[in-house]
């Protein structure tokens, strides 16, 4: 793959800068991967920060998956009661009284339940502390036990009440018939129950464009059939007419490829629950968008109770274009 030559390229503010959605002349110059990826993340790394600030542990626990939040709880925990087992076994056999170490799987093991009991407080009666060292890390452990657990406390309460938008995204768009021409569509939907007003959708379209034999990379702002509704109850398709008036009329898909496109979309809304803001975001390089195709139908006809439904499963399903 041949490598662009970006060079800054000196143009008035209002023309460039006004059509940038926040990425700056740095990051679009630089950049030679996708500048937002599908689940919403940005192509970026911030380097020079103190090391308690590049990890942000509290940041990264809210926003990671529940699969990979609970691994690090447990991880911790078990790290926490192997450090506190090694400094039962350094204080002695002695330092120990209860069952013998064999009844229970060794002297590191019987450490290892005691380490356990302690945390948790349990408190079983059969293991107990022996000496002034085996006490003293039996109080220190307490203490530590209390502030992890109130922080773990405090975590998942807090992954429980953060708003967040559960809106899932079509993977691929489309460029489908619309009105008589043409229109390029994205498919959204809530997967939870709660309701969603007031949503607003953005969409700009990012190409590379050769200027004096220098390549830049450019934003164009694409209007919407209808950029805003008041209500998502199932879903809503996102639709920029191509008219003689969108920056997109008269490209093709080789074209699109050979600009390296990439169309961004910002979705806002209010969550009711909450009554609060939420954001939904995600992008689609020219490869993912499939031309003259069409969406599915995905609402299935209203039952007995006359409730309608949609299959979320069947939302990227496209079909040629009538």
């Amino acid at each position: 793959m041949q490598t662009m030559n970006f060079t800054a390229i000196q143009e008035p503010r209002s023309v460039e800068e006004s059509s940038d959605p926040g990425f700056g002349s740095v990051v679009s110059a630089a950049s030679e991967r996708r500048l937002l990826n599908p689940d919403g993340s940005f192509n970026v790394r911030r380097d020079g920060l103190p090391w308690s600030e590049v990890v942000s542990v509290y940041h990264a626990s809210l926003v990671a998956s529940w699969p990979h939040f609970l691994g690090w709880v447990a991880l911790s925990y078990l790290g926490l009661n192997i450090a506190f087992t090694v400094a039962f076994v350094l204080c002695g056999p002695g330092a120990i009284v209860g069952p013998v170490s064999e009844s229970v799987g060794g002297a590191l093991a019987r450490a290892f339940f005691l380490s356990i009991e302690t945390f948790a407080t349990i408190g079983y009666g059969n293991l107990a502390p022996h000496g002034l060292a085996a006490h003293w890390i039996v109080t220190i452990e307490s203490f530590v036990s209390l502030l992890a657990q109130a922080v773990i406390t405090g975590l998942v309460f807090a992954r429980f009440a953060r708003p967040t938008a559960a809106v899932t995204f079509s993977r691929c768009a489309v460029i489908a018939p619309f009105q008589g021409g043409r229109a390029l569509m994205i498919r959204m939907a809530n997967r939870r129950k709660n309701e969603l007003i007031e949503l607003s959708a953005t969409l700009s379209y990012s190409f590379v464009e050769t200027v004096n034999g220098a390549s830049a990379r450019r934003y164009r702002p694409l209007a919407l059939d209808r950029s805003r509704v008041t209500f998502f109850p199932l879903a809503w398709t996102v639709v920029h007419p191509i008219t003689p008036e969108s920056p997109l009329w008269g490209l093709s898909s080789d074209q699109l490829e050979a600009r390296n496109a990439e169309f961004l979309l910002l979705l806002s809304g209010i969550d009711d629950t909450f009554s609060a803001t939420v954001h939904a975001r995600t992008s689609y390089k020219a490869a993912e968008v499939v031309w003259d195709q069409m969406f599915t139908n995905i609402f299935n006809p209203a039952g007995a109770d006359g409730i309608l439904s949609m299959d979320i499963s069947r939302l990227d399903e496209v079909q040629a274009a009538r």
